[in-house]
């Protein structure tokens, strides 16, 4: 019996491979082939197969996971051996999906068609015919997909909108161009998310300006530019909207939206082409003064100049005055004519010293001193200006500006001294942290504990969170190292409360030795009681009654109804138009968190988290459990323990290192091009792919799940093994490159972790090493180890 079911198993995956479509009725399975018949097989000691409702589960978690074969297998496996079972409906339609999501639209439709016949209001109904509508437009056949999309839009399903804009692209690839704007409109002044909306418009003005109707196209620019807000894009759209006003003689309309680009975008790159045409017009909305700050940011140096001169000559007070001036003096650094530079933010900073201005023009012409050569005078110029003005909050870089200029002449005695005095003049300012971490640092590495404790200790009480707890962590380090236990344990337990989840706060807890593990299951759910106890919570701090708005369930039922036919990208614009809605409301967050999660959409439920997070008060009561695991989750919990388990890696550490990396998005694709979940290179995957034996890999693989945490869990362990074991090590190899973690280790061992830490000279690496080991302690605490 046994050997029955692999052979059966094994034809049923080859004849799926090779022929895309199982050739069965909704609920008959084919006869067996002779060669499969009881008679040919040898006797085997009976295996109890799976009932078909573990099948089905065990398959829907292989789709959720994107390991297509195995879906595959499994519901084939249903199909063919209970072909009675009530669970062989819904395994022909996640058969056909699966088709679907991997582009096989021939075998999909097949199964699909006894779905999308169906009554609207039966099980997979609607989804199926929108599939069918997908499975038109690949192949091609532009007029079915047309008719289908029209056909689908009569239901008025929430999706409707979404199936006009698809329905616009196949009739603008049918040629039919007002027809395709008409479609696109109906997307465009439905309620869905307004990226989606911006993106109509735009789509039916360009079917209109193809079809050579620029008057209707016009129109449609008032429209769409009255509900767009994102600077670059509104800035983009309005220049746009000059040009065809101008193609079509209207003029006035032209001269309207640039004043409106120089007024209210004054700082795009369009504005500046629109000053120039209002310059060349002599249109009197647009003043010599306006017009040399909008040729300033765009870095017209030559027309800001001119403007500028004019607006100087203009002026009539003399703090205007004084910033036009400064930026003529910064127009001609530019052009590297420094003493005129230096003339004019003398002149500026002379007319109004003690005016925002007027400070700003003497640290301008400080620095053009510098750049001029006169690094010296730089110097003295620096603390001289901190010195006149202690309390202005440019003091601190003003001293910090002098140090990098002092070890710049090789000075490093010199800076360190004003390094001491930037620390303890100015604590609590970035660069007086940063003064005093680095004081720390190296009088640690000199072995003066007493004096990098003194720095540390400075840093930790005049500061919070975590510059706080980096102070108390090292003051902490310094005085375990003096022999000073009692003093280091204080310290330790200040830097675990300043900031609990950061690297410092992780560490600290790792010194007092309060590191045990969690005891949740890594695939424990948030439960009923768990939701509630968040949303008594919040009503506790932020009033009782206090409901979600209700326009929240409206993107979220989109968004949910478009994951469904695989229409990711719409749908992560319907969730961040709901979070965007929800923004400001913990009771909307917390049901926008919830749903996400409901959903298996891990990175919204994290935003929507984290901006939660944000909202609540100092005096609150502590977070409730459903917000610690919505701040830290465990989307594919099985595959991770699997994969994490088979390479040798804390499960917790690789979701950790996935919050960081990706924030938990399968789609996630860097600027570099890193993809998916670990977010691994392509050439790197192709290199994991010959190491693993995954002979069918290809590079949009890195966007499955079963995929990414795999090859993520394989590379992050051999990276641990190059450690020698140092998780940190590890870590700064998978970001910066194992050649440069060993640099920084000095080997393949890291003695110091701490230290092998702060000594990564990658901003980014440093950066990222401490997040995700920050991260690691606050999955530790939460969860137990497999």
């Amino acid at each position: 019996m046994h050997c029955r079911f692999v052979f059966l198993l094994l034809f049923l995956v080859g004849s799926l491979s090779a022929c895309d479509v199982l050739n069965a009725p909704l609920a008959q399975a084919p006869a067996l082939t002779p060669a499969l018949a009881p008679a040919a097989l040898p006797t085997a000691t009976p295996t109890p197969l799976p009932p078909p409702a573990v099948l089905l589960e065990r398959a829907l978690a292989a789709r959720t996971v994107g390991d297509d074969t195995a879906v595959g297998a499994d519901l084939s496996l249903l199909i063919q051996t209970y072909p009675d079972a009530p669970e062989v409906r819904s395994a022909h339609y996640y058969l056909a999906e699966s088709f679907a999501r991997r582009g096989r639209w021939t075998s999909a439709a097949t199964l699909l068609q006894p779905f999308a016949d169906a009554p609207p209001d039966t099980e997979f109904a609607l989804a199926a015919r929108f599939w069918l509508a997908l499975a038109h437009e690949a192949a091609g056949d532009h007029t079915a997909a047309v008719a289908a999309y029209a056909a689908y839009r009569e239901l008025n399903s929430p999706l409707a909108p979404y199936a006009a804009l698809r329905q616009g692209d196949q009739l603008r690839a049918l040629g039919l161009q007002h027809e395709a704007a008409e479609a696109y409109l109906a997307g465009a002044r439905a309620d869905i998310a307004r990226v989606e909306r911006a993106n109509a418009y735009e789509r039916a003005i360009l079917a209109l300006r193809s079809a050579d109707d620029g008057a209707a196209a016009f129109s449609l620019f008032n429209e769409l530019t009255n509900f767009v807000e994102q600077p670059a894009y509104r800035a983009r759209l309005l220049a746009e909207g000059i040009g065809l006003a101008e193609a079509l003689g209207r003029t006035d309309e032209a001269s309207q939206w640039r004043r409106t680009l120089v007024v209210e975008l004054p700082t795009t790159p369009q504005a500046a082409d629109a000053a120039t045409a209002l310059v060349q017009a002599g249109d009197p909305a647009l003043t010599s003064a306006a017009a040399g700050q909008i040729f300033f940011h765009a870095e017209r140096w030559g027309e800001a100049i001119n403007a500028l001169d004019l607006a100087i000559a203009q002026a009539t007070d003399t703090d205007s005055g004084t910033e036009l001036r400064r930026l003529r003096g910064l127009a001609l650094r530019a052009q590297g004519d420094f003493p005129a530079a230096l003339a004019a933010l003398a002149e500026a900073g002379a007319l109004s010293p003690n005016a925002e201005a007027g400070r700003q023009a003497q640290l301008d012409w400080i620095q053009t001193l510098g750049q001029s050569g006169a690094t010296e005078q730089a110097i003295q110029g620096y603390q001289e200006f901190a010195a006149a003005y202690p309390a202005d909050e440019r003091a601190p870089e003003a001293l910090n500006r002098a140090i990098i200029l002092r070890e710049r002449l090789g000075d490093m005695a010199g800076a360190d001294g004003m390094r001491v005095a930037l620390g303890q003049s100015y604590p609590v300012s970035t660069q007086g942290r940063t003064a005093l971490h680095r004081l720390g640092l190296a009088r640690f590495q000199a072995g003066d504990m007493a004096a990098a404790r003194q720095f540390w200790q400075l840093q930790a009480e005049q500061n919070t969170g975590s510059w706080a707890a980096q102070g108390a962590f090292w003051a902490g380090r310094s005085a375990q190292a003096s022999g000073d236990p009692e003093a280091a344990t204080t310290l330790f337990t200040t830097a675990r409360s300043a900031a609990p989840t950061s690297y410092y706060g992780a560490r600290a807890a790792e010194e007092l030795g309060l590191t045990a593990d969690g005891t949740l299951p890594l695939t424990a759910p948030v439960t009923p009681s768990d939701w509630a106890a968040l949303t008594d919570w919040i009503a506790g701090w932020n009033g009782a009654g206090n409901e979600p708005a209700p326009p929240l369930a409206a993107f979220t039922e989109r968004a949910l109804l478009l994951e469904q036919v695989n229409l990711t990208a719409n749908a992560r614009n319907e969730w961040q138009a709901g979070l965007s809605m929800a923004q400001g409301d913990p009771a909307s967050l917390a049901a926008l968190a919830q749903a996400a999660d409901a959903a298996q959409i891990t990175p919204i439920a994290l935003s929507a988290a984290a901006a939660l997070a944000a909202l609540v008060p100092p005096d609150a009561p502590t977070a409730p459990l459903a917000l610690q695991r919505l701040l830290y989750p465990v989307p594919f919990p099985e595959l991770v323990i699997r994969e994490s388990a088979a390479h040798g890696v804390d499960p917790r550490l690789f979701l950790a290192l996935l919050r960081q990396e990706s924030r938990f998005d399968p789609g996630a694709t860097s600027w570099v091009g890193a993809r998916g979940l670990a977010q691994v290179m392509p050439a790197t995957g192709e290199g994991i792919a010959r190491d693993l034996g995954a002979t069918d890999y290809t590079v949009d693989d890195l966007y499955r799940p079963n995929v990414s945490v795999r090859f993520g869990t394989y590379y992050l362990g051999r990276r641990i093994s190059d450690m020698e074991g140092s998780q940190a090590g590890a870590l700064a190899a998978y970001n910066g490159g194992l050649g440069n973690a060993m640099r920084w280790a000095g080997g393949t061992q890291v003695v110091d972790q701490d230290l092998f830490a702060e000594t990564i000279d990658f901003p980014e690496t440093q950066g990222y090493v401490k997040l995700v080991m920050g991260y690691y302690g606050a999955y530790r605490e939460l969860y137990a180890i497999p």
